[in-house]
């Protein structure tokens, strides 16, 4: 047998910190319901001990020694397992989804050779999630938490809300929540960014990920993602949001971002219109 064809076909990943067994049993349910996920590493960044009695051999947990972040957690998950997975995916905590939509994306990916991909998201309360967004500026991120009436106009491009999300297209960035991608592509960028303690480091993955390959959504797949903006909130995590932004625009750039402009020039270039949207536009020329 060739070391190719020994390897896992999905290889996911969950960080856990204080999470609950009841916390955790939809997402676990769903991916041991998907027949390609043949190991699911959890790693507990604190107060999850629950997780080491979990009696399944596609079940491996993790305990790190302190809490250095999301970031950490995963990249300490594919030290173990990037080599011997054919994709990787990074999941969070709190996403469920129907038997065969992870199976779907999965396929999606390798048969049309697609390095990184993203399904279509929807809040528990059926409203669809705009996962999928264009590189931030640092107006979007500071008007949507201070002034969110200004920032939900810019949101409306930001989050191209306007896209026909019945068809496949690329985009700069979507969320880190259930991300797809070739173990090739992932162990190029070494995982994620550990600066960023919690939040952007699936942006700042993204765009590193840019110059190697698109970044699919993929609506043939669909999960249910119980977002809480945690950061809205908490104080704590708070800071850790305003802490990960300067850290992104530092490196990145904050007002002078050629790469970030490129990119979302050529996301709205060629990104579907929803017929409704054509209608509107052609009604006001």
């Amino acid at each position: 047998m060739s070391l190719e064809s020994e390897k896992f076909q999905v290889v996911a990943s969950i960080v856990l910190y204080n999470h609950s067994h009841a916390q955790l049993e939809e997402t676990l349910s769903s991916l041991l319901r998907e027949a390609c996920v043949e190991k699911i590493v959890l790693v507990d960044n604190g107060g999850s001990t629950w997780a080491a009695s979990l009696n399944n051999p596609r079940i491996c947990y993790i305990a790190t020694e302190q809490n250095k972040g999301f970031g950490y957690g995963h990249n300490l998950a594919m030290e173990h397992y990037l080599d011997k997975s054919d994709y990787f995916l990074i999941c969070n905590p709190d996403v469920s989804f129907a038997q065969g939509e992870l199976e779907r994306l999965y396929r999606f990916a390798r048969d049309g050779r697609h390095q990184f991909v993203s399904p279509r998201i929807y809040y528990d309360d059926g409203r669809l999630q705009y996962s999928c967004r264009l590189l931030p500026k640092p107006e979007n991120l500071f008007l949507r938490r201070f002034f969110p009436r200004l920032g939900a106009r810019l949101d409306v491009t930001y989050e191209v809300q306007y896209a026909d999300y019945n068809q496949s297209f690329s985009v700069p960035s979507v969320s880190g929540c259930f991300m797809l991608m070739d173990s090739a592509l992932m162990k190029k960028l070494g995982g994620f960014d550990e600066r960023y303690f919690m939040y952007l480091e699936d942006v700042d993955l993204c765009r590193r990920a840019l110059p190697l390959t698109d970044i699919l959504f993929y609506p043939g797949a669909t999960i249910i993602h119980s977002f809480g903006k945690g950061s809205y909130k908490n104080v704590n995590l708070f800071c850790y949001h305003v802490r990960s932004a300067i850290l992104y625009f530092n490196k990145w750039g904050w007002f002078f971002d050629r790469q970030r402009t490129l990119a979302n020039q050529q996301c709205l270039k060629t990104i579907p219109v929803a017929s409704s949207t054509v209608e509107q536009q052609n009604a006001v020329k």
